[in-house]
């Protein structure tokens, strides 16, 4: 047995009962035509007028399907210049110029002081066509341009097809039909724009609305109720959003006026926004207020699932009493209704959908201050007789909390052992990424603050943002070897403020480590480590993992030496270069490692083997490669193995390399491979 929906069921009545009115409507004595409810006068209308006679004639228009996305405003500019050309041309006026003089007059009088067509095969709003058997008095709107359902519309390229149809005695879709008493809302749109005979199903109120709005803030959803068109194309005709404010709680004196909260309201498809209001021009019934948007041209395509949104944009400034005030936004039953391509219109919304939402002064934002994941350890920095660039001192991430943030003044502070900053540090910068913010100098002392002025950064709100701050270090001539500098962000001397404009101060400080400047010495900087498993096929075997870690050594102004093997030790060791496995690892799952330290390049005086030279005042880069495999004792699950440096032997003398460097090494370790046992 055949199973019918209800709506579809519904339709069938609906096509039956719109037969029978057909078949009645026959025998009824022609209807008059409507009066106009507003009167365009007699003087000529252009660009620059205004009036009364301009508000009418735009609303008949716009009532007529032609464009003026402005409204009823009473001033004649651009857009009702092209809305009367586009009626011109649809009336057969040329040229179409958009200058309502003595001609256009005349065809609007004709037409009884309507822009909408008339029922094709009819001259007048009397009697039933001799084409189509329709009544003349209902008003058949074709889109703006158009003047039949053939082709596309001159002015705006839209399908001609597309066709509206309002009750006898109705010109637009507002009111109520004067000859039959039936709502002008219920209107019909036919054509090749719509396919099928579709409907909508699959009702379900949306999540994603927001609860919280603040004063100032962006234009939010906060009602919506989503649905399915099913069997074919569904055109929005009618929504209606309703504001309850008759049980307001929170604020201190809340008002009922919905425009004391919100300065706009509008209507969403998706993300696709269809018609605004004015709050103010609701319409407003014991604290209850209800906006009726109309003349949608919205269509979901069949097949399609698609979220009716009621958007707000709150007010720039709430009052103190209005302020914390708990309003609730509803989509009443019925309260929306659509068309499918068989013209059946129905209305929709099963039962009330209800979303409370409050309103309040905006919160001021925060700046919350970390170090970055790069912010420099504890390290050496190997300087020489030539300017050191590009020494990275300090990372800072700012995160922007409850609101957009505008930094136009940053701080850090410098400290050294030295007797002055100046006599070290050349030029500080503050760093986005690799792009230079601003470049400052430091004072004479020991001490000092360092404010980066003018910088002219945003945050958006719940974004971070990462700043780093470098130094180009003097030649070491103006201070003694092992000279140390620091790096930290302070709480005060920024200039923040959020989207409101309000000051913000930011969270906490972030402390930097002590970097040592050496030229006797060394630096390293870990390059990208790697981990690859070579994976056995065969039953008895075991996978195995190649680990290897790139790192640059830096010379300061004396040549070195760098111990030239491969140690597993904890410790440090004179010649070597020490490793062993990190604490991510399965410990005692994998094999005894093989390993070997290589060099780029070959420099006179290298021993492979034992140690490789660094030039003064240059740099060269090393390579650990590691070989781990599973073990007997490698579990089922495998096994994981990570391998890290612990120390870096040196020296200045050929074979006697008994310095060791271990002061930034904890980020010089690979990722973790995984073995089994086959």
């Amino acid at each position: 047995m055949q199973t019918v929906t209800t709506k579809a069921m519904a339709k069938v009545a609906a096509v039956a009962t719109g037969l029978a009115m057909a078949t009645s409507m026959l025998s009824l004595a022609p209807l008059a035509h409507a009066a106009t409810t507003c009167d365009i006068g007699t003087a000529t209308l252009t660009v620059g007028s205004s009036g009364v006679a301009v508000t009418c004639l735009q609303e008949s228009l716009i009532a007529g399907g032609y464009s003026i996305p402005a409204g009823a405003t009473g001033y004649f500019g651009a857009e009702t210049k092209a809305a009367v050309a586009a009626w011109q041309a649809a009336v057969g006026i040329s040229p179409a110029r958009g200058y309502f003089g003595p001609i256009s007059h005349a065809h609007w009088n004709l037409s009884g002081g309507s822009a909408s067509s008339t029922v094709a095969g009819c001259t007048s709003t009397t009697g039933f066509s001799p084409t189509t058997g329709q009544s003349c008095a209902s008003a058949t709107t074709y889109p703006a341009g158009c003047t039949s359902s053939v082709g596309f519309s001159p002015t705006t390229g839209q399908s001609c097809a597309s066709t509206t149809t309002y009750p006898a005695g109705c010109t637009s879709s507002v009111g109520f039909s004067p000859t039959t008493g039936q709502a002008c809302s219920t209107t019909s749109t036919s054509g090749g724009a719509l396919t099928g005979a579709g409907y909508l199903s699959g009702e379900s109120s949306a999540g994603n609305v927001t609860s919280d709005i603040y004063a100032g803030g962006p234009t939010v959803a906060v009602v919506g109720d989503q649905f399915t068109a099913t069997n074919g194309d569904v055109q929005l005709q009618r929504v209606d959003a309703t504001f309850d404010l008759s049980a307001i709680t929170g604020g201190t004196n809340p008002s009922t006026d919905l425009n004391q909260y919100v300065s706009d309201v509008s209507l969403w498809l998706g993300n696709t926004e269809l018609a605004h209001m004015d709050p103010a021009l609701g319409d407003k019934n014991n604290d209850v207020w209800t906006y009726r948007f109309t003349g949608l041209n919205a269509v979901i395509k069949s097949g399609t699932t698609q979220t009716i949104y009621v958007e707000v944009t709150p007010v720039s400034a709430i009052g103190s009493g209005q302020s914390g005030a708990v309003l609730n936004a509803e989509l009443l039953a019925n309260s929306v209704r659509a068309v499918g391509g068989d013209g059946i219109s129905d209305t929709y919304v099963a039962n009330t959908v209800s979303q409370n939402f409050s309103v309040s002064s905006p919160i001021t934002g925060q700046l919350t201050v970390t170090a970055g994941s790069d912010n420099p350890v504890a390290s050496q920095i190997a300087v020489g007789s030539s300017t050191t660039t590009g020494v990275k001192l300090l990372s800072l991430n700012l995160l922007a909390k409850n609101s957009s943030l505008d930094v136009n003044n940053l701080a850090v502070s410098l400290g050294t052992s030295n007797s002055a900053l100046d006599n070290v540090v050349q030029t500080v910068y503050l760093m986005n990424g690799s792009t230079v913010v601003k470049s400052a100098t430091v004072g004479s002392g020991t001490y000092g603050v360092v404010t980066f002025s003018n910088v002219n950064q945003t945050i958006p709100e719940g974004s971070t943002q990462n700043y780093t701050i470098t130094a180009d270090l003097k030649p070491d001539v103006a201070y003694a070897d092992g000279t140390t500098l620091v790096a930290s962000s302070t709480t005060s001397g920024w200039d923040v403020s959020d989207a409101n404009g309000s000051s913000i101060t930011p969270s906490s400080a972030v402390v930097g480590y002590t970097q040592t400047l050496t030229a006797t010495g060394m630096s390293a900087a870990v390059g990208t480590p790697t981990a690859t498993t070579a994976t056995c096929s065969i039953s008895g075997c075991y996978d195995s993992a190649t680990l290897t870690i790139p790192f640059t050594v830096t010379a300061g102004d004396n040549t070195l030496y760098i111990g030239g093997v491969a140690a597993n030790s904890a410790t440090s060791i004179a010649g070597d270069v020490t490793y062993g496995t990190t604490t991510t690892s399965t410990s005692g799952a994998t094999s005894q490692p093989t390993a070997a330290l290589s060099a780029s390049g070959s420099i006179n005086g290298d021993v492979a083997g034992s140690y490789y030279v660094v030039n003064a005042g240059t740099s060269r880069t090393f390579t650990l490669t590691m070989l781990y495999s599973a073990a007997s004792t490698t579990p089922s699950s495998g096994a994981f193995v990570g391998a890290q440096i612990n120390s870096i032997s040196y020296g200045t003398v050929a074979g006697t390399e008994g310095n060791f460097y271990t002061s930034n090494l904890s980020t010089f370790e690979t990722p973790l491979a995984t073995v089994f046992k086959h």
